[in-house]
């Protein structure tokens, strides 16, 4: 429980992490906690990016050479009425991230576009009303997706294309025929038919958006039948008007359609009836990252922790994880999963059990 800015500079060795993973405050959008030293409170972007650039070259420090940081973002919508413009416009903050952590020295990347749902944002916005659009489209924009920014901390020897410790892929555990598919992001699955309009409508939605991707992926994209399908169910009243049932899945490997909105630390929370986290991160995010680019018993390190997201994931893919919070109650929360996870690993399985009876025999 500290600030990230001293933890990162006066409590990690150089060198000594494997990959950071974080979500960091989306400028002065949030109150996360009512410490004087949170990043979120700040008067704008650049005063928050000001203030990020006491943290930034730690983080360079600490990470080790030729390895990745990667950083969750969101564009800032922006209320009409605060700018003075009338219509919502959107600050490209994670333009401002990609220009802030090279300007400390590290490489970009790239980015992974991770959906997001437009009408559950329109629900928290206002932004994309459709009753509004019927009468002037003029100010009608897109959703905003989020995104997952690659920095590379460069090696040693730039004269070599290496890192200073490699991350080493097992030929067993990650095959050719794996990595060519998630090099091409070929997921596509196979499936007899679509599932006709009647049929869709008897499903609650939550089966109806899982198939309706999943078919997406096996068959060629049809914009024009898209609609009419959607069109179909709303005559039906089986169109939701709180989150959007038919989103098609991407074959992109920089898009990722699939990541779980709620599968979040905060349905723990809910379920203890303690306060959620007002940002929380998918699951599905850090678990990939962790995987992707570390190796087990390699320290990730998250300087926004949070209530644990990245350090559970990382526990759980068999590495050390190291994070930083000033919320004390964002730590306590995070200290509980972190015991949970310590407690089950600890109870013997089935066949380990067999194993200690056999030899005691």
């Amino acid at each position: 429980m500290n600030d990230s800015v001293v933890e990162a500079r006066d409590h990690l060795a150089a060198d000594s992490v494997g990959l950071i993973v974080t979500s960091i405050p989306f400028g002065n959008h949030y109150e996360y906690s009512p410490n004087y030293a949170d990043m979120g409170h700040t008067d704008d972007n650049d005063h928050f990016w000001w203030q990020m650039d006491y943290l930034t070259p730690s983080l360079m420090r600490v990470l080790q050479p030729g390895r990745l940081m990667a950083v969750h973002v969101k564009d800032r919508q922006l209320f009409g009425s605060v700018t003075g413009r009338g219509v919502y416009t959107v600050a490209p903050f994670h333009a401002e991230a990609i220009a802030h952590y090279t300007g400390h020295g590290f490489d970009y990347y790239g980015m992974i576009t991770v959906t997001t749902d437009v009408v559950r944002e329109n629900n928290q916005t206002y932004r994309l009303s459709y009753s509004k659009m019927l009468k002037d489209h003029s100010p009608m924009g897109v959703g905003s997706p989020e995104y997952v920014l690659l920095f590379h901390k460069p090696q040693s020897d730039r004269s070599k294309g290496w890192a200073d410790e490699r991350i080493v892929k097992d030929r067993g555990e990650y095959s050719v025929g794996r990595w060519q598919i998630d090099a091409a992001a070929d997921w596509r699955e196979s499936g007899d038919r679509l599932l006709t309009v009647d049929e869709l409508a008897q499903l609650d939605p939550e089966s109806r958006s899982r198939l309706f991707t999943k078919q997406s992926l096996a068959h060629v994209y049809d914009y024009e039948e898209h609609v009419r399908l959607a069109e179909q169910l709303a005559e039906r009243h089986a169109l939701p008007g709180t989150f959007a049932s038919l989103v098609p899945g991407s074959w992109r490997p920089d898009v990722w359609h699939d990541i779980l909105r709620i599968d979040t630390l905060n349905s723990e929370q809910k379920r203890r009836n303690v306060e959620n986290h007002i940002c929380p991160f998918p699951l599905g995010i850090p678990r990939r990252l962790i995987a992707e680019y570390s190796m087990p018993g390699e320290l990730v390190y998250d300087p926004f922790g949070g209530i644990g997201s990245t350090a559970l994931c990382a526990v759980e893919a068999g590495r050390r994880a190291y994070s930083s919070e000033l919320n004390p109650a964002s730590v306590a929360d995070s200290l509980v999963y972190l015991r949970r996870h310590d407690a089950r690993a600890s109870v013997p399985t089935l066949f380990e059990l067999l194993d200690i009876e056999g030899s005691a025999a």
